[in-house]
């Protein structure tokens, strides 16, 4: 494991932010998508932040020029930020969306994977020995990496147990006006101690729809995760439910976390 590294003592993002450390495991993954029927994985060790990316934690990258610095996009996510004149998550500064402890909102997966791009940068800043280097790859998580960190070990429905939501659990159905604080739902959080993972907002995950892949480089869609602020549905909340939209799309309805793989 990594150890004495900034981004592993929780000192790289301000507050509130923490890494969960997510033992290996199974999943069990519905069918839909890259899957003709219910398939089971294993999962190797890895961190999870234990709260979605807040507005506070993204601006330092829309503040370090990130949006006009080719360094830290995938080519055809520059190709779309640069065709469509991008400069901020869609939703960047609307009063309902605005709160810093908030998840950041609007963003497109092409964003997610540039704001990972750079974070990982500053998290080998100083360069790290030569032990930890290349295991520093700071990532939007895998789909079964998010529904491990969701579901535990004992196949629950929601990340708080198997029962439906009830007020005050997460964020869902419009409860609130739009997204909450992300520490606002500490009764929700999964047998981990993950929190926010159903509601306030959908969860863009490194893993695409039509063939499972991983690769960064891929234009295919990519599955979200957890279910938002605006879906009325508990289905929505469930941590087996999957979802694909396309890496451009920036509704008002996605955000991210991020995760890392501990070697």
């Amino acid at each position: 494991m990594i150890q004495n590294h900034p981004v592993l003592n929780n000192t790289l993002l301000p507050a509130p932010f923490e890494w969960i450390m997510i033992p290996a495991g199974t999943v069990t993954l519905k069918a839909g998508g890259y899957l003709s029927e219910p398939t089971t994985f294993e999962v190797a060790p890895f961190a999870i932040g234990k709260y979605p990316i807040t507005n506070q934690q993204y601006a330092p990258f829309i503040a370090a020029d990130g949006y006009a610095d080719q360094t830290w996009w995938t080519d055809i996510g520059w190709q779309h930020r640069v065709r469509h004149g991008i400069t901020a998550p869609r939703y960047w500064g609307v009063r309902d969306f605005n709160d810093p402890n908030a998840p950041v909102m609007g963003v497109t997966w092409f964003e997610a994977v540039a704001y990972c791009n750079w974070l990982s940068a500053q998290a080998l800043t100083p360069t790290p020995s030569p032990s930890e280097q290349g295991k520093l790859e700071i990532t939007i998580p895998t789909e079964q990496q998010w529904q491990r960190a969701a579901q535990g070990d004992d196949g629950r429905e929601f990340p708080w147990g198997n029962v439906d939501p009830k007020w005050g659990i997460c964020n869902y159905a419009r409860n609130a006006n739009g997204t909450t604080p992300v520490t606002e739902h500490p009764n929700g959080a999964s047998p981990f101690g993950v929190m926010d993972m159903s509601g306030n907002v959908w969860e863009l995950t490194r893993t695409g729809w039509e063939t499972g892949t991983d690769d960064l480089d891929s234009s295919e869609r990519r599955i979200v995760r957890g279910g938002s602020w605006v879906n009325d549905s508990p289905i929505t909340l469930l941590t087996t439910l999957r979802d694909g939209p396309y890496p451009a799309d920036g509704y008002h309805l996605y955000g991210f976390r991020i995760a890392i793989r501990i070697d």
